[in-house]
Order: structure tokens, then C-alpha cells, then sequence
């Protein structure tokens, strides 16, 4: 089972309560992820990051209404995106359908580490809204690809694809 920690305005999207419900111990499950729910362009818009590999994908332009099923929607649009990264393997499909069958969604961490890169990613997003005009119509799997080309200094300047590549080989 994967855990997904939401930011404060997603959790009240999705009326969590505002502590978590059990000691977090998830710093050691490999399966964990944060998620952040921004606006961008008067549109709801999600980026979901990896804790260990800082793997990103985006969805743009969503309604409350999709979020009903959260773990077939989180597998969709983290199979499109590993899609787009060429990462998709019967192996890995494998994994989606056990591990993220089922999804426990938390309140905020506050985990510095991926706050801070999640930040930069919205940062970069922005910054392809600005010279598109509207970022809405670019493909977010394009926009999540490029985000994970990018170093990251909280994983040594590592690429966060290329993290996630590695962590997919070893843990099935």
C-alpha cells in the first residue's frame, strides 16, 4: 500500500483531518509520495513527487469529481507519465496494480526536502506557462518529462528519471 502525504489545501479538498491518524512511519516505505494541489491559471492543478526519487507528474485542470476513485486516478496519470519517460515496463505494471491498489492518503509531513523541490517544480511550471501562454494546453506527461530531467540537488544532483529507474529495477 503507498502512502500519499497531501498539502494543507488538498487535504481540505478532500476533507482529511488535520493530524495525521498514526505515527508517520513512512520515512522508511518506499512507496511514499507528497502531493500539491495549485492553481494555475484559475484551474485546480495537481503535481505528485516521489519521496526518495523525486519523480514528478502533473495533472492539469482537474474537478473534484475524479479525485471519487483516488488510487485509479493517481495509477493513471503515474502510468501515463512513466509512460511518457519510456519506465513502463510488465514488471512495473505489475507493481502499480499491487502496491498502489490501494492508496493511504495523510495529512502534510512537512518534509523539507520535497516541499523545497516541489516548490521549484512549480516554479518551473510557471515558468512554461509564461512563455506558452497557456500552460493548460501543453501535455502535462511533457511538462512532468521535463521536470524529471532536471537535477535535483536533495538527491545529488541526480536526475529524478533516472532515480526512478533505478528504483523500479530493485524493487520488484
Amino acid at each position: 500500500m503507498a502512502t500519499i502525504h497531501c498539502s494543507a489545501k488538498l487535504s481540505t479538498l478532500l476533507s482529511l483531518p488535520k493530524t495525521p491518524r498514526q505515527p508517520s512511519t513512512t520515512a522508511a516505505d518506499p512507496h511514499s509520495w507528497n502531493a500539491l494541489l495549485f492553481y494555475l491559471n484559475k484551474r485546480k492543478c495537481l503535481l505528485f513527487v516521489h519521496k526518495q526519487t523525486l519523480y514528478a507528474f502533473l495533472v492539469l485542470d482537474f474537478v473534484k469529481k475524479a479525485l471519487g476513485d483516488f488510487p485509479k486516478f493517481f495509477r493513471q496519470h503515474f502510468t501515463d507519465q512513466l509512460l511518457a519517460d519510456q519506465l513502463i515496463t510488465p514488471k512495473t505494471q505489475a507493481l502499480l496494480d499491487t502496491v498502489y491498489e490501494s492508496i493511504s492518503l495523510m495529512p502534510t509531513d512537512n518534509d523539507k526536502k520535497v516541499l523545497g523541490s516541489m516548490n521549484d517544480c512549480i516554479f518551473r511550471i510557471r515558468v512554461y506557462d509564461s512563455r506558452k501562454g497557456d500552460t493548460l494546453t501543453l501535455s502535462p506527461t511533457f511538462i512532468g518529462h521535463q521536470l524529471n530531467r532536471t537535477p535535483m540537488k536533495a538527491i545529488g544532483y541526480a536526475y529524478p528519471v533516472e532515480k526512478m529507474r533505478e528504483f523500479l529495477s530493485q524493487d520488484i
